[in-house]
């Protein structure tokens, strides 16, 4: 896997409807969005590719909710509408045995 970038890295999370309940300073420094633009208001989805949306999403949290962990390489959105390469790493957030969202963690890839 191509090398991660260490310096900004992008902490969201969401509820089981997508909806954002958690966006770091990482992600406001890395995607464009400020955390009063999108935390309760917008859905994960604002950071995929509209045409990846409907493949990666369902994918990565059936791969989440089953394994404890879905991460793969992928191409991100900012709020300028450009794209860059990360790793993406999602963990279902749980309250007992019950999946209640996701954590998602991006981290961006050098030279990409």
């Amino acid at each position: 896997m191509p090398e991660k970038e260490e310096r900004t890295r992008s902490g969201i999370a969401c509820d089981m409807t997508g909806l954002i309940t958690s966006y770091g300073k990482g992600a406001e420094k890395l995607f464009g969005w400020t955390r009063e633009e999108v935390v309760g208001k917008q859905m994960v989805t604002i950071f995929h590719e509209p045409e990846a949306v409907q493949s990666l999403v369902p994918r990565l949290l059936k791969t989440a909710a089953e394994s404890g962990k879905f991460e793969e390489e992928v191409t991100m959105v900012r709020k300028d509408g450009s794209r860059f390469r990360a790793v993406l790493t999602v963990r279902p957030l749980k309250r007992g045995n019950e999946i209640t969202g996701y954590m998602g963690l991006t981290v961006p890839l050098k030279g990409r």
